[in-house]
């Protein structure tokens, strides 16, 4: 039974005793090839086949079951099919082994029957101690000590190559792609983890176990979805506390990815802003161009960027095109970019190239020669000035890497890993250039756009978030407190916002039927809405009138609305009209509140109004936060740049909105809160603060106490 992250480290990856039950005579087949590898690599671990029919595997004596063997084992490999692996495990169980790694398919990705498949697994394997690797599981491999239990194909390759990369995936076959990609780029790994469905085993629980191998210095991690956030959340701060990097490349940017990855694994869907905002609060890089997740972990090993190194790039170029291609899609992403200073074009100068001031240092045919392309690297790499030297390299990276490419590993190592790191992107098509600067760890590119990608993460990535302490205000608990079972309606929600502090319209609530009284109260014009449960998106449901000039036009308003619903929407329950001033402002906001199913609650700001969903603008983080967080979620949104003052507008009252931002995301703090939003939040000038004119509320069931 495993006894601590060390002890499951070991019996994951390193077992001294594997079981392959299941295993195939023919190493051809998907169930013989973790006996294949291992006979051609296994140093550490003894492996033992287990096949009910057979007295030898691939010329490896063979059992008929886990109580012929002739020791405990550490770890077992199930490669049989669904049903039959079901009863392997719970033998694995009876047995005590520690760790199983289980094959099949057929469980959580399989509808709700596959789901309770996949709940008896896990009791079987619990009841006696068991932990699960799967399934769906491509098994687990350790190239420092030979062990590859896996069926994954790109294993077969001669010459596997140990090295300094982790692989965590929820793909199976993505542990091959890597490490067939990385080797054509001169790159070695260390451990690789298929995590299949995490019934048992997570990404959280397994990185946390693989933190301390010495042999690891970053993580690389493939993700369909976010489990077990909290065991995330751990795993990103033990290797961050001993240094060792995350890289993630996530599906979900579209909605059939999200399709694709709950029909393979079981994934839960979420919103994919909400992951982002998870990945960078724990500081895991997220990438958008898979090959940058192979190519950023070399530039944050080669020299990890402190707090005071300066955030700009210099591009070099043998090649005038390839380099504006990386200046183009480095200045898309917002990096500063530093040319030629009088120095360097002095210097360039005395070795015969007329470059001029401008975005790059061009040093085009005068280049594509060893002692002018060192001559200039080296001081751009001992510039203070220079967070990151970018190299595009012409024709000469595909034939003549002696030309430009071998200047680069020089330069590099006479800075002996001081001063800004280098990444060379070969503009044509130069595997032996690439895997030359892979095993001379110096970062390098497929692409101009994961070139630059892969400096913009390095230079620009904001550091790990603090858990913010907050708490939600009493006024806005007892609000809370006084709902019922009903869902609340416009009015309940708003007095729950105000008792956070945010201001509301002056108002008027009518009952369902009543006339206006003969003596309003309210300034016009006035904003007409029905109130019900029932409508949480009034706009479209034509319940809503605004700029109501006098009395009249507010009479008819409210009439026409409830003859509308009344035909329309005959069952929507209507609780009554509520009447309001008309808030005025510089500018509208969208805050929200949400509890994402995958990395729980969110807040997230947009431009206001009724295409706020259209544009996708929008910051989000997870709940609660802080001022500062909110003031920089404000800067964020494009959309809301007129209340910053663009070109000269007037100013709104962002500290006003920073404070409602901060107050809705205290509603993370009441579990009963699925989600919240205000929109509009109308915006005033600078000092005149902020006015909620619609709030929609969605709780949990209630529970009486």
């Amino acid at each position: 039974m495993s006894a601590g992250p060390r002890r499951l480290a070991d019996d994951l990856c390193r077992p001294r005793a594997v079981a392959l039950i299941g295993a195939s005579d023919d190493p051809r087949r998907v169930a013989g090839r973790p006996l294949d590898f291992l006979k051609r690599h296994g140093r550490e671990t003894r492996f033992y086949p287990i096949n009910s029919k057979r007295d030898a595997v691939q010329g490896v004596k063979a059992y008929r079951a886990l109580s012929d063997l002739p020791e405990p084992v550490d770890h077992a490999y199930v490669l049989l099919d669904t049903e039959a692996a079901m009863t392997a495990v719970a033998d694995c169980a009876a047995a005590r082994v520690p760790v199983v790694s289980v094959l099949a398919d057929g469980f959580a990705e399989a509808g709700e029957e596959g789901r309770a498949r996949q709940e008896r697994l896990c009791a079987i394997a619990r009841a006696g101690g068991t932990r699960l690797l799967g399934p769906n599981s491509m098994g687990a491999v350790d190239l420092h000590r030979g062990f590859l239990c896996t069926v994954n194909a790109a294993f077969a390759a001669p010459g596997l190559r140990p090295g300094r990369l982790g692989v965590l995936s929820q793909s199976g076959s993505l542990i091959g792609t890597l490490l067939s990609r990385g080797e054509a780029r001169g790159l070695g790994f260390s451990t690789l983890v298929s995590l299949g469905n995490e019934a048992d085993l997570g990404l959280g629980e397994v990185g946390a176990a693989l933190v301390d191998d010495a042999e690891t210095a970053v993580f690389l991690l493939f993700l369909e979805t976010i489990r077990r956030p909290d065991d995330i959340a751990r795993f990103a701060a033990l290797a961050r506390a001993r240094g060792k990097p995350m890289v993630a490349y996530m599906l979900g940017r579209s909605e059939l990815a999200a399709e694709v990855a709950a029909s393979h694994t079981g994934a839960i869907a979420g919103s994919d802003a909400a992951a982002d905002a998870f990945l960078r609060h724990h500081g895991i890089h997220r990438v958008d161009n898979f090959e940058t997740l192979l190519e950023l972990p070399s530039l944050l090993l080669a020299s990890p960027r402190g707090a005071g190194r300066a955030k700009t790039a210099t591009v070099v170029t043998t090649t005038g095109g390839g380099g504006a291609m990386v200046v183009d899609r480095l200045g898309a992403l917002g990096v500063e970019l530093r040319g030629p200073d009088a120095p360097m074009l002095d210097l360039l100068a005395a070795k015969g190239i007329d470059a001029k001031p401008g975005r790059m240092i061009d040093v085009t045919l005068a280049g594509t020669k060893p002692d002018v392309m060192q001559a200039v690297l080296v001081p751009l790499i001992a510039d203070p000035a220079i967070g990151v030297v970018a190299v595009a390299i012409g024709s000469s990276a595909q034939f003549f890497p002696e030309l430009a490419v071998h200047p680069i590993v020089a330069a590099t190592k006479a800075a002996a890993g001081t001063g800004a790191p280098i990444m060379a992107f070969p503009v044509p098509e130069a595997t032996a250039a690439l895997k030359l600067l892979g095993e001379n760890a110096i970062a390098a590119a497929r692409t101009p756009e994961s070139c630059a990608e892969a400096i913009a993460l390095y230079l620009l990535a904001e550091p790990p978030r603090k858990t913010v302490a907050a708490r939600l205000p009493a006024a806005a608990e007892a609000a809370l407190a006084q709902l019922g079972a009903e869902p609340p309606d416009e009015i309940a929600a708003g007095r729950a916002i105000e008792a956070l502090g945010i201001a509301r319209p002056r108002s008027l609530v009518l009952a369902p039927d009543a006339a206006l009284p003969a003596r309003l109260d309210l300034a016009y014009p006035l904003v007409a809405k029905l109130v019900s449960p029932d409508l949480p998106h009034k706009t479209e449901a034509g319940a809503v009138m605004l700029g109501l000039a006098d009395r009249a036009q507010l009479e008819a308003a409210i009439a026409a609305m409830r003859a509308r619903i009344a035909k329309e929407r005959p069952r929507a329950r209507i609780a009554g009209v509520l009447i309001q001033e008309t808030a005025r402002g510089l500018g509208e906001a969208l805050i929200g509140m949400l509890r994402d199913p995958r990395v729980g609650p969110t807040v997230t700001l947009a431009a206001g109004g009724v295409l706020a969903e259209i544009y996708r603008d929008r910051a989000t983080r997870l709940a609660p936060v802080d001022l500062d967080t909110a003031r920089a979620m404000i800067a964020e949104v494009k959309g809301l740049a007129p209340l910053r003052g663009y070109r000269g507008l007037p100013p709104g009252d962002l500290d006003a909105l920073a404070r409602a931002i901060a107050a809705i995301s205290t509603l993370a703090l009441a579990p009963r809160v699925l989600e919240a939003e205000i929109n509009p939040l109308i915006v005033g000038p600078t000092g005149q603060g902020c006015v909620a004119v619609d709030a929609l509320l969605r709780l949990a069931p209630f529970t009486p106490p």
